[in-house]
């Protein structure tokens, strides 16, 4: 996938001992990619979020955003989500995926409430209405049934 055609990219961050989130985040990715065409701001290029799985190797013990820069010269934007391992070592895949959902969705209002503080033009109500859409279609295909919630 091009980065310049990825308005919004999700990065992820593991220790791999749970492989159960590898393939609702990929297809977070792809969904993303396929339904969130900006561009969203004339500012910035790349909104960059990263999911800190927790894990033995490497322990994320926060929740929600963290860390959330923006680079004016290279016009993107990035902050932290966090999936502590107490939140998914016991948890069912259908809960890792409204997690993932959750997180993604955060992020993406944190993106916006730091881009109107900074007083930069963003089109919030088309960003999230992509990502709307995103939802519908991640909820759609758990495990080929709705999750409702």
């Amino acid at each position: 996938m091009d980065a310049k055609s990825a308005t919004i990219t999700l990065g992820v961050q593991t220790s791999r001992e749970d492989n159960r989130t590898d393939k609702p985040v990929l297809e977070m990715r792809k969904l993303l990619a396929e339904c969130c065409k900006g561009p969203y701001s004339p500012e910035i290029d790349e909104f960059a979020l990263i999911l800190r799985v927790g894990g033995e190797m490497q322990q994320f013990d926060f929740e929600g955003c963290e860390r959330i820069r923006r680079n004016k010269k290279e016009r993107y934007i990035t902050l932290d989500l966090g999936f502590p391992s107490y939140r998914w070592e016991s948890a069912t895949d259908d809960d890792i995926r409204k997690y993932i959902l959750e997180s993604v969705e955060t992020g993406l209002l944190c993106f916006i409430r730091r881009l109107e503080k900074d007083k930069a033009q963003i089109d919030s109500a088309k960003l999230m209405s992509d990502f709307e859409k995103v939802r519908e279609l991640f909820l759609a295909t758990a495990g080929g049934r709705q999750i409702s919630g």
